[in-house]
Formats: structure tokens, C-alpha cells, sequence
């Protein structure tokens, strides 16, 4: 491992135990290098909350020490705009009729020590798929953007400078099919909130069991960063002591997920219970593996690692990938099947006539304007031997 994605894990680690780092561990830290990748996993301010209270900062480069403020204003800042703008929401859902329920980090960021200490790209929020005009309604006479409608399972709105939000008609959609199934009623599952008449929640049980999807969704395809691993360890702080574990292992068992997350818990335990740097954590062959899968794919994954995911499910033999697994998926990339439109082209999946049209725009539109997430897809395919 990288000295920089040490003090990474370690700085993290002193921040959620609240421990001051120790000063001669950080003798020869590079400031710049650590800023970089922690912004890459979006734990700038959970590292900087621990860095600020060493001599280290307070004697680095001024520019790099507003850099981190910076870094960490920006995120406390932003989750409290993204917090009021939630709660108006809320209250014109309410108005309207319309159920909803705040989702994964909404939750999860007052978990833990400090507010702000868990960064926040957006809010989701799943909501009654009944009131879906209503809601866009909603958004754009807040003068939000509507940058997509109906065109999977979730609409996306967004407002400068900072607001976005994903409102979730279901939880998972068509690629993933035991995801799918599972969570296919899920309103039946839920609990009212008290004081509430139109919002729900999840029993802390179903609660751990869907963000424990939710991140395995993304580690098996293009992968997820460090800062899964800490949402792990802060659940099993707040819920591990209280949840009806047996029931919790069936879910788990029943979505084909529960050896990730026993994995992903037991490392998350050796990095954050106990702020120290890695190297002395006793971490185990397997574990340094899936740590560096982890610190390889920073926040939301890389475009090598789901390359290399979805030609591993198309290997019959779960082998070496072959030319002719390829040549496979290379045809499923340019030609998609019927199914893959269900979720990412829907109009197309209603009218299948379509399809061949669909092949040809997708090429010569998406094709330019996305050519250099292509270029690196065809790097990762040829790298792959």
C-alpha cells in the first residue's frame, strides 16, 4: 500500500474515534498527494478534521492548509443547504400527498462524530411512484433543472450551485434481477415515521441490508471507494449492538451478499476501530486485496473495473477472459439487447421496432460525445489477457 492511502486510512480512523493524530507518524506527508485522493473518495473533510489538529498542518504551505479548509467548509456547507432544501421538499410532498423516504447517506451522515464529516454528493429519496409528475411539479417551480424523467428508476434535478437530488421511483432496476425482485413492494416494508403522516423508514435491519446492496451493486461493477468501507463501520456503531442478526444473515444470504459484507465489516473494523496506521492493522492477504480494490476505485468506481466485471460474468468458466468473451461483450456494448433497454432506453423496450434505430443513433451520438469513456473501456479490454 501507498504511504499516501495510509495516512489516508489513518487520519479517517483518528477522526471517527476522535483521537488527535500522532505528530511523528506525519513527519514526511505529502499534503498535496493526500488531498488529491482523499477528494477522490469524498472523505476531504472527515481526513481534514483530524489533519487540522496537527502541527503538521498548521506549519504545511498556506495554500495547501485553505485547499483542505476549503475542501472542508465546502462539504459541512453543503450538507446543511442540502438538508433545509430536503426538509422544504419533504413538506410539499407531504401537501401533495406523495410518501417518501430519505435514503443512505441522508441517513447515514448523522451517524457519525461530526457533522459534515460524511460528504454528500446528492440526496435520494424514494418516493410514491403515483405522484411522479406531481414531483417534477414540485421541482421545477423551485427552479430546478430536470436532467432526466423517466428514464429509469430514479429522476434527477439539480440546481446551481450545489443541489441535486435523485428521486427513486424503486429502489433497483431491470440489470440487476434478484435486486429488482427483492425490493419490487418494498413500501410494504416500511415504517412510518412518528410524528410524521407521510414519511417512512426502514427497520434498522432492512436498513443495514439495503445500503449493504446498494454498495455491493456498485463494488461488482465498476467497484466503490474508502468511504463504503467507513458507512459500514459507522452503521455497525450506531445498529450492530441492537439488530436481529439472524435476520439480517438471511437477507444477506438470500441476495447472495453475505460473505461481501461480513468481508467488508471485518475490514472495516481492523481500519477505523482503532486509529492506527494499516500496516499494524493485521490485515490478511484477502484483505489487502479487497482494500486495494477498494482505494483503486475511488467514489464512484472506475470504468476499467466495470470492463472488467462484465466480461468476468459473460467467462462461462469464471476463467481467464477469452478473445471470443470479448468479442461478446463488445457486440452487448454496441448492439444492447432488448432487457438493457428496459432500464437505460425505456421507450425502446416499449417499442422494440425501435431497436435498430436505437443502435445507430446510440453509435453516432453517445459514440462522439462519449468517446473517451469508450477509449478507456477498449484500453481496459485490451489490457485484460
Amino acid at each position: 500500500m501507498e504511504k499516501t492511502s495510509e495516512f489516508l486510512i489513518y487520519l479517517m480512523a483518528c477522526s471517527l474515534q476522535g483521537t488527535k493524530p500522532e505528530e511523528a507518524l506525519l513527519a514526511n506527508i505529502d499534503m498535496e498527494a493526500l488531498l488529491r485522493l482523499a477528494k477522490a473518495h469524498s472523505v476531504s473533510a472527515m481526513v481534514c478534521m483530524a489533519l487540522e489538529q496537527t502541527d503538521a498542518f498548521q506549519y504545511a504551505a498556506e495554500t495547501t492548509r485553505l485547499k483542505w479548509l476549503d475542501a472542508k467548509n465546502k462539504a459541512v456547507r453543503k450538507n446543511m443547504l442540502l438538508d433545509a432544501e430536503r426538509h422544504q421538499l419533504e413538506k410539499e410532498f407531504a401537501e401533495h400527498g406523495i410518501w417518501y423516504m430519505p435514503l443512505k447517506g441522508s441517513i447515514l451522515k448523522d451517524w457519525y462524530p461530526k457533522f459534515g464529516m460524511r460528504e454528500m454528493a446528492d440526496n435520494d429519496i424514494l418516493f410514491d411512484p403515483a405522484g411522479r409528475k406531481q414531483v417534477r411539479e414540485i421541482f421545477q417551480n423551485r427552479s430546478y433543472k430536470t436532467v432526466s424523467f423517466r428514464k429509469g428508476n430514479h429522476d434527477v434535478y439539480e440546481k446551481a450551485p450545489i443541489y441535486n437530488f435523485e428521486m427513486h421511483v424503486s429502489l433497483f432496476h431491470g440489470t440487476y434481477k434478484e435486486l429488482t425482485e427483492q425490493y419490487e413492494n418494498v413500501k410494504e416494508r416500511l415504517l412510518p415515521v412518528d410524528g410524521t403522516a407521510y414519511q417512512f423508514a426502514f427497520t434498522p435491519e432492512d436498513f443495514y441490508v439495503f445500503v449493504l446492496a446498494h454498495a455491493h451493486k456498485h463494488y461488482s461493477h465498476s467497484g466503490t471507494g474508502i468511504r463504503t468501507l467507513a458507512d459500514i463501520y459507522i452503521m455497525n456503531q450506531k445498529l450492530g449492538g441492537t439488530m436481529n442478526w439472524e435476520y439480517v444473515d438471511s437477507e444477506l444470504r438470500g441476495l447472495g451478499i453475505f460473505s461481501y459484507e461480513r468481508e467488508s465489516r471485518e475490514l472495516a473494523q481492523k481500519l477505523f476501530g482503532i486509529a492506527e496506521l494499516p500496516t499494524k492493522a493485521n490485515l490478511s492477504e484477502a484483505e489487502q486485496q479487497m482494500l486495494a480494490y477498494y482505494l483503486g476505485a475511488s467514489t464512484y468506481g472506475t470504468i476499467e473495473n466495470r470492463t472488467l466485471n462484465q466480461m468476468q460474468k459473460l467467462q462461462p468458466d469464471g476463467g481467464a477472459i477469452t478473445a471470443h468473451t470479448k468479442r461478446k461483450y463488445l457486440l452487448s456494448r454496441i448492439f444492447p439487447g432488448r432487457e438493457w433497454c428496459k432500464a437505460c432506453a425505456p421507450t425502446v423496450y416499449k417499442y422494440p421496432v425501435l431497436l435498430p434505430f436505437f443502435w445507430v443513433w446510440r453509435l453516432a451520438v453517445k459514440g462522439v460525445k462519449r468517446r473517451d469513456i469508450a477509449k478507456q473501456e477498449l484500453e481496459a479490454i485490451k489490457r485484460e489477457r
